[in-house]
């Protein structure tokens, strides 16, 4: 990405977005997050790019700081973890060659640094630039645990090293585990960081990847820590997942997930999550990217499907934020669903 590019995505980053006297953007959110009667929808859109949000994962994508994932459509990259990823054309490629696939390569696999001193150096200006602009920071997790594992495993070597190789399984997921805790520590030190944000998508079409149970046993312990980490140092932890993730809802907020950011709430209905899980945790929302990109589905269709979603998730004084999916041309959403989108939220509550 070119410098000018750069100057230009970072000031529309740091535009200000329309907030009631008194308000910042940060405090609006913070309101949202905390139930505490934020004076409006906290919102994040990128047509129009409005936004109450600071996300440094926008910045690192848009200059390449998470490594090299995206790559001419058929060719092969390698990123610094070690992980071959055959490039489709948009964002996010498929990974093919996965260094640990045979976890007997852990004894010898050198764990990069996934973010360098000269970035940190990078995000501690922007971070301090997007403090003094109002806006609430989410700082990237660039190691993203079930993510990670997948693409340094492959999958179905995943799925089965609990049970073949169970004890440089939970090395491993210690070890990045580890590594995750460092960075918030390090977020937290360069400051003006106010959420910590992973991507994992858990969920299939119809539930978990793993039984539950599982899911309890091996990795609610990690991300709790994580999320401990994250409340230590005065940060809101934020967790990405597509699928149905329905059975670990209540265990993640249990271990205190500030919030869960949805990209497909009609999979699991979202008056069903207002009923359930309103005032306990709060959602960042898109409208559903599988059924709103549908080409039968109208733009009209999409903006009360905005609305209504708003005016269900943000009754309890607080518990929701309004989206739009960052990547549009990766799902094929056309700008006029797009803008549709935004003018329904800005109806629901966000204006």
């Amino acid at each position: 990405m070119t410098t000018d590019n750069t100057q230009n995505l970072l000031a529309a980053l740091l535009r200000p977005v329309p907030a009631p006297d008194g308000y910042t953007s940060r405090e609006i959110v913070r309101r949202a997050i905390e139930f505490d009667a934020p004076p409006r929808i906290p919102y994040s859109f990128v047509q129009p790019p409005e936004s109450d949000f600071f996300e440094l994962a926008a910045l690192a994508s848009a200059t390449g700081a998470t490594g090299v994932r995206k790559a001419p459509k058929g060719e092969m990259v390698f990123d610094e973890w070690g992980v071959g990823w055959r490039g489709s054309g948009r964002l996010w490629g498929h990974a093919e060659v996965s260094p640990l696939a045979d976890l007997a390569a852990l004894d010898g696999y050198r764990f990069p640094e996934p973010i360098s001193s000269e970035q940190w150096a990078l995000l501690k200006l922007v971070t301090e630039a997007a403090a003094k602009a109002g806006k609430y920071v989410v700082g990237a997790d660039p190691i993203n645990l079930y993510e990670r594992l997948r693409s340094l495993m492959g999958f179905e070597s995943l799925m089965i090293a609990a049970y073949t190789d169970s004890q440089r399984f939970g090395a491993l997921l210690d070890r990045l585990t580890d590594m995750t805790v460092e960075l918030v520590e390090h977020y937290a030190e360069i400051g003006n960081v106010h959420g910590f944000m992973s991507w994992d998508d858990w969920g299939l079409q119809t539930g978990l990847q793993i039984r539950p149970s599982q899911w309890r046993e091996v990795f609610k312990p990690r991300y709790a820590r994580i999320i401990d980490a994250c409340h230590e140092h005065g940060m809101h932890y934020i967790l990405h997942s597509c699928g149905v993730i329905w059975d670990v809802i209540p265990d993640l907020i249990e271990i205190g997930a500030d919030v869960l950011q949805i990209d497909q709430p009609r999979l699991m209905g979202v008056e069903r999550l207002a009923n359930e899980f309103g005032g306990k945790v709060c959602f960042w929302n898109c409208v559903d990217i599988q059924w709103s990109s549908q080409p039968e589905v109208t733009p009209d269709e999409v903006r009360e499907e905005a609305t209504q979603m708003a005016l269900a998730m943000s009754r309890f004084d607080g518990g929701f934020v309004a989206r739009q999916y960052p990547q549009p041309e990766d799902i094929e959403m056309s700008v006029e669903k797009h803008r549709a989108i935004y003018e329904g939220f800005m109806e629901g509550g966000c204006r």
